[in-house]
């Protein structure tokens, strides 16, 4: 089989490539930046998952994905909107790349869906369930709690807190059910389950079976760690503050770190691993997981770099829409459109002309237009439709920027999206400006949508 793997580069990627080396699968890693050091049976191959046509091509021939990539990281210099948004329009792109290479079987790692309250993390991972089953593809499902391993992020953060705090404030939220895996474990089953009759179209926690708080957690690693940690429990569930001191202590980014620390309220259900991959669960607790790390570092000093970011100069923005089931997005592209003039009229005003689906802005002063956009109607399906951005004073290139609408999942959710926008402005004076102003237009235009929506259905109910 030719088995692709986006987050080649990632913790579980890494580790999936590595114990997939040793098998007659061809590997095709994927990834914005090149992999050193790959096996013989594993080819690298640059992936923009923000573009469908990098995906597709990305994805050519082969059999099986594994999708393990989130997107709580910005890629951009500026990122405007939630990562769950973003989630959502990768999950889409990967969704239209696997059925153009007619792929035969996608392979998800998400989170376990707790019980009552869901954190915007732990319900961006369903969502992106949902869009990759709407492909009817077949789809297997996993869901694990805190993958345990040298350079699992939630692990490796939990080490650096217990290590460097000698007392640790616990918030109510410490108390939250949780769950814990090795990463071994999770690789074992994911290997398993290419083209495995049995996991098709199921979805499965991976779970060991153990009863687990986050209390129980910091408790067993200083255990382990051989340090005495004075616990203090607090009478608060906020999670701002411990945002704060996890990005310090925890030596990550607070990018990361924040919609980490607002899944930790949410309590995972507890249940005992499924009759399918209960034989491939060797580790049945937390503490034989530490001391299995703790022997794999045995005599080597590692040093955990602070994850940082790898921006591109560019700006991303991503905004959810108001879902419209009875519109298509070229209808949502042409209210924009018919929508833009009427909002402007003082300063800036805004020129469309139909028949070349030009949009043009202006500044009353000025001779040459600010931006122009280009509609290009007719060159995507009809839940996807794209501006290019070529020309203006407020652009620094005229070939890359882009405005795209889109449905995903069967229009059950609607995003706008600006990518690869290089700002002409000073960098500063972007943010301050054009940046906000964008914002602010885009929300407004969500509201405009909301109200025709609401109106329509109206005028259906009284008919």
């Amino acid at each position: 089989m030719k088995i692709a793997i986006t987050g080649a580069s990632g913790f579980v990627g890494q580790n999936l490539i590595n114990s997939l080396s040793s098998t007659k699968h061809k590997i095709i890693a994927l990834s914005r930046s090149p992999i050193e050091n790959l096996p013989a049976n594993a080819e690298w191959r640059h992936c923009e998952l923000f573009s469908t046509t990098s995906t597709i091509e990305a994805l050519k021939d082969a059999d099986i994905v594994f999708y393990l990539v989130h997107s709580m990281m910005p890629s951009s210099r500026l990122f405007q909107g939630e990562f769950r948004d973003t989630d959502l329009l990768i999950a889409d792109n990967l969704s239209r790349s696997c059925l153009q290479n007619k792929i035969k079987q996608i392979i998800y790692l998400g989170g376990i869906v707790p019980e009552g309250f869901i954190s915007k993390h732990l319900q961006s991972r369903h969502e992106v369930e949902g869009v990759l089953q709407a492909t009817k593809i077949p789809v297997t499902v996993f869901r694990t709690g805190m993958i345990v391993g040298q350079g699992g992020s939630s692990f490796e953060i939990l080490k650096s807190l217990v290590k460097r705090l000698p007392a640790m404030i616990l918030p109510s939220w410490t108390q939250s059910t949780t769950q814990a895996i090795y990463i071994d474990d999770v690789i074992a089953i994911l290997k398993e389950s290419i083209l495995h009759k049995s996991f098709l179209k199921k979805t499965i926690d991976i779970v060991n079976g153990e009863k687990l708080t986050y209390k129980d957690l910091m408790s067993i690693m200083a255990s382990k760690l051989g340090v005495k940690r004075l616990m203090i429990p607090v009478p608060i569930n906020s999670t701002g503050f411990s945002k704060f001191w996890v990005t310090i202590f925890g030596n990550s980014h607070y990018a990361l770190v924040s919609p980490l620390i607002d899944s930790l309220v949410c309590d995972l259900p507890q249940g005992e691993p499924d009759n399918l991959i209960e034989k491939f669960v060797q580790f049945k607790s937390f503490a034989s997981m530490i001391q299995k790390v703790l022997q794999l570092e045995d005599n080597i000093i590692h040093k955990r770099p602070k994850r940082k970011i790898n921006h591109r100069k560019s700006v991303r923005s991503i905004q959810r829409l108001p879902s419209v089931p009875s519109r298509n997005s070229e209808w949502i592209a042409r209210e924009y459109m018919n929508w833009l003039p009427k909002v402007f009229r003082s300063l800036i005003l805004v020129e469309v002309e139909p028949n070349k689906d030009l949009v043009a802005f202006r500044i009353f002063f000025l001779k040459s237009p600010i931006l122009l956009l280009q509609y290009i109607h007719g060159n995507f399906e009809e839940d996807r439709q794209k501006f290019h951005i070529i020309g203006g004073l407020l652009t620094r290139t005229t070939d890359t920027g882009w405005l795209e609408f889109r449905q995903v999942q069967n229009k059950k959710y609607s995003l706008s999206a600006i990518h690869e926008f290089v700002p002409s402005l000073p960098w500063y004076i972007y943010v301050l400006t054009q940046a906000p102003m964008h914002y602010l237009v885009m929300n407004a235009f969500g509201r405009h949508i909301a109200n025709l929506n609401q109106s329509s259905t109206a005028n259906r109910l009284l008919i």
